[in-house]
């Protein structure tokens, strides 16, 4: 099976509610157990064979280009700025991105602290890592088939039921099949003006029509946090709940 060799990383976003923690560095720099949130992503992208590192920086793009430099842990990085990101969403950052992009690739949002595991099955294309729902998560959800493909994917999934969704978590990786059709659509909505809507928002729209696939890996019983708040900071700290919940028919396989 081809495995991914590049990895993009998005890291633009200001961090505003992590202030002030993240006043002189972006939120991908904030430490969790005294070490960078980026730092840990960084060897786990290496221990998977990654060679090359897309970043799309933004808010302090600074600190992070000296904090990783053209080379770290054996990967190639290139910098790609968007120089809007306090008045766009991530749709444009990973736009700007395109270009860049020679799938298979890994897809990152960068305020994920995960140990190795998470990334682990994400080295083979046309995965999404999704965790069961607690009553400590928000935001996007998927339901999945019996097999454990991606049935629907669900934007603000926490605002109604959550007994059969699983939670994302934020760590995707895409074949050319699937990022042929998802860039091409990614450009058309940021051309008409679409700057606000999440990249996730594409990606449900294909899933949901059908136009493409994606295979969920369960990643619930392995520890990761998405860190947004200074509430998130004080979990990360604390050992993770392991919760039993599995996908149906070993999607994760």
């Amino acid at each position: 099976m081809t495995r991914c060799k590049q990895a993009v990383l998005l890291a633009a976003g200001s961090g505003k509610r992590l202030l002030p923690f993240t006043a002189d560095r972006p939120k991908c720099m904030v430490a969790v157990s005294g070490r960078p949130i980026v730092d840990g992503l960084i060897d786990s992208l290496s221990a998977l064979g990654i060679e090359e590192l897309v970043v799309v920086t933004g808010y302090r793009a600074d600190a992070l280009r000296a904090h990783l430099g053209r080379r770290v842990a054996g990967m190639a990085v290139t910098y790609v700025d968007n120089p809007a990101y306090a008045s766009t969403n991530n749709i444009v950052s990973l736009d700007l991105a395109s270009p860049l992009i020679s799938p298979p690739f890994l897809l990152l949002e960068s305020d994920v602290v995960a140990e190795p595991a998470v990334l682990a099955p994400l080295s083979a294309p046309d995965r999404l890592a999704v965790a069961a729902y607690d009553a400590t998560m928000s935001g996007t959800g998927v339901r999945l088939t019996p097999d454990g493909r991606v049935a629907q994917m669900i934007l603000g999934a926490h605002t109604g039921a959550t007994s059969d969704i699983f939670k994302t978590v934020n760590f995707y990786s895409f074949s050319s099949a699937v990022w042929t059709p998802y860039s091409s659509h990614l450009s058309a909505w940021v051309r008409a003006g679409r700057i606000h809507d999440y990249y996730e928002a594409v990606l449900a729209d294909l899933i949901n029509s059908g136009v493409v696939t994606m295979t969920a890996a369960d990643v619930t019983h392995l520890r990761w946090h998405e860190i947004d708040d200074a509430t998130d900071l004080a979990r990360a700290e604390l050992p993770l709940a392991v919760n039993s919940v599995k996908l149906p028919a070993e999607a994760a396989a």
